[in-house]
């Protein structure tokens, strides 16, 4: 169950699981609040996909209690709208259980500006709905250890309701779709050394820190960034760049369909992010071949091998990342090497690992 399939990680780690789970074991079916998205090309026809029937929260809510109640499902897995599903689902009392799959750490979430929990009265009701509603949650799948540790240290939720399964990324399609050309207005100014980074323009993703690394490191060497991505900070970011006096050398691509095609051409992809529950980005990266270089967070210490296939930047200021950036950029070695590497370890999140990992860890759900 999803709001939707707009937008990222959630939605997409959704539609590769239902697909790959075991058709001859596993009866699928997806339910979204709003039937739109990106991703409902991509989900496969032998899911039942079932929608609601628009309105308010009150009516998104009664659809899903007579979903429920009509299909009887044994396990029902929550990506997002978490206590709307939890209460729905027990209303409708069938018996079934209830999985939330939390992809971001709820103490991070509540310092994020972009959302109005953090402060006043909403964090402390917030904080209580989540103690609640966690604690009658049947399972919580995590993304990263540092996801299930926030839970349990933050939110008191018991460690043996949790499963630590990480997202699968689709190794051979992002393959596949690397080896494109990037577009011929990108080209002329693809001049090495690139840095990738890609994501929603938002203030968890700290695209200002990155900008402020790449002015200091352009002291150094003549580097190249080319941001993929929109997002409502876009305005406030195109402002820093100008600032900064980087207009040349800072190119925003927007939105881009594959973005594969140019983070597989980068020298290096870097991540800036406040915090981040997983990063499936940098997996596909890694996947493309290109070592990468992020700041230290709840789900990035569970993906790259600090000094295999890239670097770990503990401290969040933009001195830090530079060097780490510079670090790897003045050594065509270790770029090699850990290009290398860094294809070796995106298949430990291959779809086909992760999804028989979904699989036994919903068996063991419902046993």
């Amino acid at each position: 169950m999803l709001p939707s399939l707009n937008g990222g990680g959630a939605e997409r780690a959704a539609v590769h699981i239902l697909n790959h789970l075991p058709a001859d074991r596993w009866d699928r079916s997806m339910f979204l609040f709003s039937k739109t998205g990106p991703y409902l090309d991509e989900l496969g026809p032998s899911i039942a996909l079932a929608s609601g029937s628009g309105g308010g929260r009150l009516a998104q809510w009664q659809s899903l209690r007579a979903y429920v109640r009509r299909t009887r499902p044994q396990i029902v897995v929550s990506f997002l709208s978490y206590f709307s599903v939890l209460t729905a689902v027990r209303a409708a009392a069938v018996g079934a259980r209830v999985v939330f799959n939390q992809q971001t750490p709820m103490s991070a979430f509540l310092e994020d500006g972009d959302y109005p929990w953090r402060r006043g009265w909403r964090r402390a009701v917030f904080n209580q709905a989540t103690r609640t509603g966690y604690a009658a949650a049947d399972l919580i799948v995590t993304t990263s250890k540092g996801v299930a540790d926030d839970l349990v240290a933050a939110f008191g939720v018991r460690r043996d309701r949790i499963a630590v399964v990480p997202n699968p990324v689709d190794v051979e399609a992002v393959t596949r779709a690397a080896a494109q050309p990037i577009d011929p207005e990108y080209q002329s100014r693809w001049t090495h050394p690139v840095i990738v980074a890609a994501g929603r323009l938002a203030e968890a993703k700290n695209y200002p820190l990155l900008i402020d690394a790449i002015a200091e490191l352009r002291k150094q060497v003549d580097v190249r960034l080319f941001i993929l991505g929109t997002g409502e900070l876009e305005p406030a970011i195109r402002e820093r760049i100008r600032e900064r006096g980087l207009e040349a050398s800072i190119i925003l691509c927007g939105f881009q369909k594959n973005p594969w095609k140019y983070i597989a051409k980068a020298d290096v992809f870097a991540l800036s992010s406040r915090y981040e529950g997983f990063g499936n980005v940098l997996i596909e990266a890694m996947a493309c071949g290109v070592p990468v270089v992020a700041t230290k967070s709840a789900g990035t210490t569970d993906i790259i091998r600090h000094g295999v296939d890239g670097l770990l930047v503990d401290r969040h200021d933009s001195s830090s990342l530079s060097r780490a950036l510079a670090t790897l950029i003045a050594d065509p070695n270790a770029l090699t090497r850990m290009s290398a590497a860094a294809v070796q370890g995106a298949e430990r999140f291959a779809l086909p690992r992760i999804a028989q990992l979904y699989d036994e860890t919903l068996m063991g759900a419902l046993a």
